[in-house]
């Protein structure tokens, strides 16, 4: 599930604040915010723009589960990192003392690791890794592309209204491909939908999820730790939640080098 300002998605934190509209709501301080935005450069951060890579991984080419985590998921949340966001593989080691102590100790392999365990051990409270789950968004506003209420789906629970809301390029979530589906699913109101949506493909959600990750991180709270900044989107993500503790046991055990 994901935070709300004032009934509306984080997600929409961007488009929001340039509108000119007062946030509030999730134990983050307008101004605050509004100002790490308005940050000519804020650290650390990467130069240039923000990329808008296509999919590291082609979705309809790879092997998919509905239920369960397979080996090549790892893989390509690796392979995306390296690839599309190596920012990712150089934060501070004091955002990263809680979720893994032992961050300056692991090699350029080991932080690759690290990303795609943090992803399966954020997929387990959230989808239960289940990659066709839904979850209606009950206390959020309507969604800007579905038109409907928001909707978390897929293995990181995701909305379409994050494609937009972030300026995600990667191409492979496509509302035009999944309307039909979708709105069937929504018509039904099964907790799990159509796994053809695209949304729903595992590779791209976990692109997406990637993408979310590396904006909030590096561009939207670049100097909070790393579970604080991935809280304001993740609810799992907040220290002060029961499900952090289930997230800190998945990744522990994906990479026990973090340490403890």
């Amino acid at each position: 599930m994901k935070c709300v300002f004032n009934s509306v998605p984080v997600v929409s934190l961007f488009s929001l604040i340039l509108a000119g509209f007062s946030l509030s709501g999730c134990g983050v301080n307008t101004t605050a915010a509004e100002a790490q935005l308005s940050q000519i450069d804020p650290s650390p951060r990467p130069s240039g723009s923000i990329p808008s890579p296509s999919p590291s991984v082609a979705p309809g080419d790879s092997p998919q589960v509905i239920s369960g985590w397979l080996p090549e998921y790892s893989s390509a949340v690796e392979e995306n990192v390296a690839g599309n966001y190596p920012a990712l593989l150089s934060l501070a080691s004091s955002r990263m003392k809680v979720v893994c102590p032992n961050w300056d100790r692991l090699d350029r392999g080991g932080r690759e690791k690290f990303w795609s365990s943090l992803t399966y051990a954020i997929a387990g409270p959230e989808s239960g890794r289940n990659r066709t789950s839904i979850y209606r968004e009950t206390t959020m506003s309507i969604d800007q592309v579905t038109g409907q209420q928001i909707r978390s789906e897929g293995l990181l629970q995701l909305s379409y209204t994050d494609v937009v809301s972030y300026k995600y390029k990667g191409g492979d979530i496509s509302w035009e491909n999944d309307r039909a589906m979708a709105q069937k699913d929504y018509a039904a109101g099964t907790s799990h939908g159509n796994p053809n949506r695209t949304i729903l493909n595992a590779y791209a959600n976990l692109n997406l999820g990637v993408f979310i990750m590396y904006r909030q991180l590096l561009y939207v709270h670049p100097t909070e730790s790393l579970e604080t900044t991935l809280g304001h989107y993740w609810s799992t993500m907040r220290s002060t939640n029961s499900p952090f503790k289930t997230v800190l046991s998945g990744l522990r055990t994906k990479i026990p080098e973090c340490g403890t």
